[in-house]
């Protein structure tokens, strides 16, 4: 009985943890390299985004973690969103400031989905 519970345990945690879009970083890296404007991680964050224009305000949730002395993760949530099939998105960004400077080094993306259009939990599996 002890061993059922322990793969029972086991096997939720598996199954429930998050799957992540890995995002090439390169691109924004070029387009921060000569930015001395952007000061806080929720500003580096908002302009990676740079959320679609057609919607009148959204409804963005942003925070942070200071992991070491200059890193920063830091994760947008964008839920309510105006469209079809997908309702949320998540971008979690680890990212460095060295003298003014940002540099991303790591940025991942998921998604939830409309109600009857897929996943209602954060994953990649495309909405329908």
């Amino acid at each position: 009985m002890k061993y059922l519970f322990a793969f029972l345990c086991v096997f939720s945690i598996i199954s429930c943890s998050e799957s992540f879009e890995t995002i090439d970083t390169e691109q924004i890296n070029k387009d921060i390299n000569s930015s001395t404007e952007i000061k806080t991680p929720e500003q580096l964050i908002l302009f990676y985004y740079n959320y679609p224009k057609n919607e009148e305000k959204p409804e963005l949730k942003i925070t942070k973690r200071k992991i070491d002395n200059q890193v920063y993760e830091i994760t947008l949530i964008h839920d309510h969103q105006a469209d079809d099939s997908q309702i949320a998105e998540k971008i979690i960004m680890t990212a460095e400031k060295i003298d003014d400077k940002w540099n991303v080094e790591k940025i991942l993306r998921n998604w939830k989905c409309q109600d009857g259009r897929g996943h209602k939990d954060w994953g990649t599996e495309v909405c329908n």
